[in-house]
């Protein structure tokens, strides 16, 4: 099992109002449970895969709509 080792905490990003965490670019690590300001999938902390999208059914909606994300 993965654990936080700290070091995301160089990568934390701030709380920003107006917009979802999601939709600013901001990655959810659910092992070192933080925010992160990061562009690759891992954690740079514990490796474990980072969440894009809110696991709230309407949230995730709402965010494929801004993205205009269409299913083929």
């Amino acid at each position: 099992m993965n654990s936080c080792k700290g070091i995301c905490q160089k990568f934390k990003a701030k709380t920003y109002r107006g917009k979802s965490r999601y939709e600013d670019g901001q990655r959810r690590c659910q092992t070192c449970t933080i925010f992160l300001k990061w562009s690759k999938n891992r954690c740079p902390c514990c490796n474990s895969l980072l969440r894009i999208t809110p696991r709230a059914n309407n949230s995730r909606k709402t965010l494929r709509k801004k993205r205009n994300f269409v299913w083929i």
